[in-house]
């Protein structure tokens, strides 16, 4: 009974793998991120099936069982080790260090691996890992605490990785980016810590496999919140943030929004093409991220060529100082940067007053309005040069 139970739990985790898989299938392309990902839930689609079919063979007594039972269990404690060093090599490849070092630091983390599975083949002569016993029924001996420390030794570097990587990242949205894998480890660590001292439950897998969903729908989530091009938060983020930031009438804070576009983008676009006006956005979306950083300014990419930020802060004082950071950024940009048409903003701004302003859509205005008036002030300084 309590074997079928276990083999229950291992279909739904299937299940819930499986359902990521067909999903994941119906994207367009796939990136180098996405394929480790894949590999991760493949192997861990094959360990929650060898881990039912171990609970299956476990004291069987028909011809050649325990050879079935050896060769199970043997693979059981591989996935048990490898699945953890897929996760580190997923979590590495989100980090924005050079390929190298990457490879470097794998190459490292892969020597216990390969001398835990050097171990598993001397073990089918020592059963110094797990034993058969003359029923065929599994025991695990004092060698298979190497494998659970391992395991954990790599979630928990996969861990750490994760938190400095976040403490690192510039700007809060790509700090969230890493909160969902700094969390990971919690359900896998209670279900083996609960399967390491009640022996014979099995917990840990369908925990990893719930820990992966919930990584993953983080990751729908951040996509459909998300502009693809620059990766900024889209208009419809924007949109419900500034509505649930007008409703707060206990902040004292002054609550911005500053808009801007790109200084002649439809010129750019025509003459040099749309492709190197992509790459004049993703720089706008930079340079904006560096003047945000370490603030809780809300970026997004309004539409087209147009940004947007939503900044709490003291004074009106401080709004034009992060406008004067933004502007630095642009002339920093366009001094270091070897391309052949400099970037140019026009920024105006706009203060949300309850008392006056009915709702989000005259704040929007006023910040439009704005932007054009400087819009229009360079292009008279122009003219009159």
């Amino acid at each position: 009974m309590q074997n079928a139970l276990y083999i229950e739990i291992s279909f739904i985790g299937i299940c819930l793998l499986l359902t990521i898989l067909i999903n994941q299938r119906q994207d367009i392309g796939s990136s180098t991120l996405q394929r480790q990902f894949n590999i991760f839930i493949y192997s861990l689609i094959t360990m929650l099936v060898v881990d039912a079919v171990c609970w299956l063979l476990d004291g069987a007594t028909f011809p050649h069982a325990r050879i079935y039972i050896l060769l199970g269990q043997t693979v059981y404690f591989f996935l048990n080790i490898m699945i953890p060093f897929l996760w580190v090599v997923y979590v590495e490849f989100t980090q924005k260090d050079k390929q190298k070092t990457i490879f470097r630091r794998l190459r490292l983390l892969s020597i216990p691996l390969v001398a835990l599975t050097v171990l598993l083949l001397v073990n089918l002569h020592t059963s110094i890992v797990f034993i058969i016993d003359e029923n065929n029924i599994y025991h695990r001996n004092t060698g298979y605490l190497a494998y659970a420390i391992l395991a954990y030794a790599y979630l928990a570097y996969a861990t750490v990785r994760a938190v400095i990587a976040a403490h690192h990242a510039s700007w809060v949205e790509e700090k969230r980016k890493y909160y969902p894998m700094t969390l990971f480890v919690v359900l896998p660590a209670v279900g083996g810590i609960i399967q390491m001292f009640l022996y014979g439950v099995t917990l840990i897998w369908i925990s990893v496999a719930i820990s992966t969903l919930l990584l993953y729908l983080d990751s729908l989530n951040r996509q459909i919140s998300a502009d693809p091009l620059t990766g900024l938060n889209n208009r419809r983020e924007l949109s419900k943030y500034l509505f649930r930031e007008t409703r707060d009438t206990m902040c004292e804070s002054v609550l911005s929004l500053i808009m801007m576009d790109v200084d002649d983008f439809k010129q750019v676009n025509d003459t040099l093409g749309h492709f190197y006006g992509d790459n004049v956005l993703v720089a706008v979306s930079e340079i904006l991220k560096q003047a945000c950083k370490n603030t809780e300014a809300f970026l997004a990419r309004y539409g087209g060529d147009e940004f947007c930020i939503v900044y709490r802060a003291k004074d009106t004082d401080a709004v034009e100082s992060m406008i004067s950071s933004i502007q630095a950024n642009v002339a920093r940009w366009n001094k270091k940067s070897n391309e052949i048409v400099s970037i140019g903003l026009s920024i105006g701004y706009a203060i949300w007053q309850p008392e006056i302003d009915e709702n989000i859509e005259a704040l929007y205005k006023q910040a439009d309005q704005k932007m054009y008036q400087a819009k229009n002030a360079k292009k008279a300084i122009r003219s009159v040069a």
